[in-house]
């Protein structure tokens, strides 16, 4: 969030010489001193003039109606920090609303309705056994079919589980259960 602040010596300093130069507010935009009546401050010690505060990415200008966020130094308005720094589905790569129920599998989080086997299309619910294999969601029965052919000699990838082509497989299983978080 942005806070205007008046400057406090904008009044009682005009004419008063002897204020030392380590109180004068420095405009991070720009670098240059800031003497306008308010300060934009974001976060503690960040100020700015009004001129120079904007979303680095859509140049939109930035005032206390709107929330920001500081990332690598540089200020982005909530709709470009979302879209190049939030969490996305690993089906979709498409953000999450606040109000979204998400699944989760290990490191990946997915919109309800991505949350499908990956050689199905089988929706996964919760309760349901599943497996992340090489980042594709199996069922139960396609994780199956799966271990069924690579013990018979036939390594596949989950992509190609219904074909006879052969591909290398990892040796590791994964047995997740499904959690809903809000």
């Amino acid at each position: 969030m942005v806070d205007i602040l008046p400057r406090p010596s904008f009044l009682g300093d005009m004419g008063d010489h002897s204020k030392k130069k380590s109180g004068i507010a420095m405009c991070v935009g720009c670098g240059s001193q800031i003497h306008d009546q308010y300060i934009l401050r974001v976060s503690p010690d960040l100020e700015w003039h009004a001129a120079c505060l904007k979303c680095a990415e859509c140049s939109q200008y930035l005032d206390e109606t709107c929330t920001c966020f500081v990332r690598d130094g540089k200020i982005y308005c909530k709709r470009d920090y979302v879209r190049l720094f939030g969490i996305k589905c690993a089906k979709c790569n498409i953000g999450f609303c606040s109000s979204d129920l998400v699944m989760r599998a290990r490191d990946n989080v997915y919109h309800m309705e991505c949350f499908r086997c990956s050689v199905c299309s089988r929706h996964l619910l919760p309760g349901d056994g599943f497996s992340l294999r090489e980042e594709e969601l199996l069922c139960r029965a396609d994780h199956g079919l799966l271990m069924e052919r690579a013990s018979a000699g036939s390594p596949i990838s989950p992509g190609n589980i219904h074909s006879n082509r052969p591909l290398h497989i990892p040796a590791y299983k994964y047995s997740v259960r499904l959690c809903v978080t809000a």
